[in-house]
């Protein structure tokens, strides 16, 4: 597949915001074996519009599967910015919860993660873990023990302000 420009991007999610069957072939491209054509169409389903959250949710599961397998980091990147779009604070904690929480503790904590999904692991693991405040201060002590010093201004910043919000 041919590199795609961000101003085509744009235009295949304002196409697929008024196309269900668009999103959802966009959704079947992400979880497909052809790594470009996954990559396009997960960058798409990111630039669709908060209006489209309830069709992101829908797919809640999947896509924290596929952002904890993948060995692909661009992919796992934009799988985490699709799930931390979603609003987890009714769901009950299943298997695929608990793995998607344990997964983004761990990965937040690894130098070897690009910063973006570090951020992205340290913003959902807060969505998951707010309705347990045993979990809130796990995730605590895990921000705590990142030294400051060896962190990007992004993840510095999503770090100081989680660090504000989750009170001891």
């Amino acid at each position: 597949m041919a590199t795609m420009h961000v101003d085509e991007i744009k235009a295949l999610a304002r196409q697929a915001h008024g196309d269900p069957r668009l999103r959802e072939q966009l959704f079947a491209d992400m979880m497909g074996e052809d790594r470009d054509a996954a990559v396009h169409a997960a960058w798409t389903l990111t630039h669709l519009p908060k209006e489209d959250n309830s069709y992101i949710a829908d797919h809640r599961e999947t896509l924290a599967q596929k952002a904890i397998a993948t060995p692909d980091t661009s992919l796992r990147r934009l799988s985490l910015a699709l799930t931390e779009r979603i609003n987890w604070t009714n769901e009950t904690p299943s298997e695929y919860y608990m793995r998607l929480l344990d997964f983004c503790l761990e990965h937040l904590m690894r130098r070897d993660e690009p910063y973006g999904v570090r951020s992205l692991c340290m913003k959902i693991a807060y969505k998951l873990s707010l309705p347990y405040p045993e979990l809130q201060e796990e995730l605590r002590q895990s921000l705590l023990l990142l030294e400051p010093s060896e962190l990007g201004a992004g993840v510095l910043h999503t770090r100081n302000k989680l660090l504000k919000i989750i009170r001891p």
